[in-house]
């Protein structure tokens, strides 16, 4: 509105009307619909078409003026919504692991931190499951990298096909992966580790390279106050199941409901 009111203010022969393609970009870039972008266009094309008439400009004058007006917001539309596009694929690239697509540490971190600070406001329980395969360099060594690989994305659409969308689900790294499920308690987390348990065990078997996964979770009634605290505890918590095989029953200590590791299936 700022332009809007100098362009009135000024004399017909002083032309503003180019500034408008300045936060008309910046809405085509920040915006993320497309119809704030079409509302903001339009609202530019009203008030020049006012500023036109306020000033008297002839039809040709005024139909030269709308069509240099026209062009320039479309061109910078275009050019606003491609850098758009090309920023957030980028951002997206940057989360994520090119091997599995899942989120990588960075981008784990980052949306974990959001429930972490959610549940800190609103209350509520959430799971955090650990796991990784076990005796994946043996499979590595027999099957090649192209194998481990091809396991390892597996895996990753074992994971995918039995979390729900409001999920967390990363690669931490290696053959280790990380889900954190929001509003699930520990008997919740538990069947969702047993279930994750049976079908790596199967579909790695179906797929030519056959491995189990040892699994741990944390349950939290309350905010563990970081990403690195809760998986420090989820991680503990698969090594149980690592060394033991069996199920645990679930000490609590503090603030922190630990339900312990759930065992593998059996091994091929």
């Amino acid at each position: 509105m700022v332009i809007f009111f100098a362009d009135i203010l000024t004399p017909s022969d002083i032309r503003l009307h180019v500034l408008y393609v300045f936060p008309l970009a910046a809405i085509a870039i920040h915006c993320e619909h497309v119809v704030r972008t079409a509302a903001g266009a339009l609202l530019s094309i009203l008030c020049q078409l006012f500023t036109f008439h306020e000033h008297g400009l002839s039809a040709g004058s005024m139909a030269t003026d709308l069509s240099v007006m026209l062009a320039s917001m479309l061109l910078i539309i275009v050019l606003g919504r491609s850098v758009r596009a090309s920023y957030l694929k980028l951002a997206r690239l940057a989360e994520r692991d090119p091997l599995t697509g899942l989120l990588n540490r960075r981008g784990f971190d980052s949306r974990a931190d959001g429930e972490i600070a959610r549940q800190a406001r609103h209350g509520g329980v959430f799971s955090v499951i650990v796991l990784d395969l076990d005796g994946f360099k043996q499979l590595n060594d027999s099957l090649g990298h192209q194998g481990g690989d091809h396991a390892l994305k597996v895996v990753a659409d074992a994971i995918a096909g039995i979390t729900r969308g409001s999920d967390i689900v990363g690669r931490l790294g290696g053959d280790e992966f990380v889900v954190l499920m929001p509003h699930t308690s520990a008997e919740s987390g538990a069947k969702v580790c047993a279930t994750l348990a049976d079908d790596i065990a199967e579909k790695t078997m179906q797929a030519g390279c056959p491995t189990t996964a040892s699994i741990g979770f944390v349950a939290f009634d309350r905010s563990p106050g970081s990403v690195s605290r809760a998986l420090e505890l989820a991680d503990h918590a698969m090594y149980i199941n690592k060394s033991e095989r069996r199920m645990c029953r679930a000490p609590t200590y503090g603030a922190v409901e630990r339900a312990a590791a759930v065992p593998s299936a059996p091994g091929p």
